[in-house]
């Protein structure tokens, strides 16, 4: 393998919450806010597609459950991540008690803040895409596991339209699941992630215009204005449609808009596979809910491209941002409350320990005990004091 697998979960989680950061600091720049650091400055440019982020109502995450988030408590399906990741690796794989336990707590914790009354606790699907990245990582090593594990994963989270949302999510932890085990091909990756989600809907056909778009070679503004168009066009089919029908469920009505991000972060990874840094800075840069798509495209070229893919000066500017911003209530401020990359590469290694069967992952990858006992399935166990 090119990149070891270890490599490959430290940039997956890395890429997703660097990204998340970089996505973050373009949309403050939208609103008036500049760079907390001047080392952002010649990354963060803005284009004439700012106006997609700031009228959020026309082509951004645009259902009653969703917005376009704005500030630095906006990443609550990050921390959704890392709270499953921690249960991942509490329970050894996936306790769907535990998760649901998890899931309560973090739905009525401080740190998420519901967008409305009537659907607190709701996921628009790329977030739940975002949240469900430990768990395409945990089980990516056969897909008929990684199917089953995260639809029983993401059967505790709430959703308004089940099938749409769960093939975003499948979408997103096949690809990741596919690079993770290096047979991920740029060329056929929108093609074989298709065939994998075995269904024709809004996401697909967002996928398949970002495959021809690929073969175009479309720039970024023809692609971004493209896919915003076709969504546009779904809405408006699917609004005629539901009129003809006399549909009044407005559960029944899928949002286009809400799979953009999905779409332009295929697009932005697979246009140039092999650069982590400018797939994620042409994601923020496109304009459309920057931190979902910055961090689903971070997370995507990490799983390719490992560890060393991402820049050394992001991750510096990380820690120095969450150096200068002040401390509330005595908690350390950060995109996914991680603080310091350290704690993100520590994460992935637990996750990363756990997934390999070591025997007491707890001791940490940094400790003197490197020497490590790797558990035959159902033979080695953890011994019960």
């Amino acid at each position: 393998m090119r990149h070891s697998l270890l490599s490959k979960f430290q940039g997956t989680i890395l890429g997703a919450v660097l990204g998340d950061s970089i996505g973050l600091q373009y949309q403050r720049q939208l609103v008036g806010i500049p760079p907390q650091t001047e080392d952002l400055q010649p990354i963060l440019q803005l284009t004439k597609h700012q106006q997609l982020t700031l009228s959020g109502a026309t082509f951004g995450l645009n259902s009653l459950n969703s917005k376009i988030p704005t500030s630095k408590d906006s990443s609550e399906s990050g921390r959704l991540a890392v709270a499953c990741a921690q249960s991942l690796i509490r329970c050894r794989g996936l306790d769907l008690k535990n998760w649901r336990d998890t899931w309560e707590a973090f739905a009525k914790s401080e740190i998420y803040h519901p967008r409305s009354n009537e659907f607190q606790g709701i996921l628009n699907p790329c977030e739940a895409a975002v949240a469900a990245l430990p768990a395409a990582m945990f089980f990516h090593e056969n897909k008929a596991k990684l199917r089953e594990k995260i639809m029983l994963a993401i059967e505790v989270w709430p959703n308004e339209n089940k099938p749409e949302w769960n093939t975003a999510v499948l979408a997103i932890g096949y690809a990741i699941a596919r690079a993770l085990k290096q047979r991920l091909d740029p060329a056929t990756a929108i093609e074989q992630t298709i065939a994998y989600l075995k269904t024709d809907n809004v996401l697909t056909y967002l996928l398949v215009q970002v495959q021809i778009l690929l073969e175009q070679g479309a720039d970024l503004e023809t692609a971004t204005t493209h896919l915003c168009k076709s969504a546009t066009a779904l809405r408006e089919r699917q609004s005629d449609e539901g009129k003809k029908k006399s549909q009044t469920n407005s559960n029944s009505i899928v949002y286009p808009g809400n799979f953009i991000p999905i779409a332009v972060a295929f697009y932005c990874f697979l246009n140039t596979p092999e650069d982590l840094r400018l797939s994620v800075v042409r994601a923020a840069r496109c304009g459309i809910a920057g931190q979902l798509t910055c961090a689903l495209t971070g997370a995507l070229s990490g799983a390719y491209n490992g560890a060393a893919a991402i820049p050394v000066e992001w991750r510096q500017v990380s820690s120095a941002t969450v150096e200068s911003l002040p401390l509330a209530e005595g908690t350390e401020p950060s995109v996914w409350e991680m603080g310091r990359d350290t704690k993100i590469v520590e994460l992935a290694n637990n996750l990363f320990a756990v997934w390999a069967g070591v025997y007491n992952p707890d001791v940490g990858l940094d400790s003197a005990a490197l020497a490590r006992a790797v558990a035959a399935p159902y033979v080695i166990r953890p011994r019960k004091i």
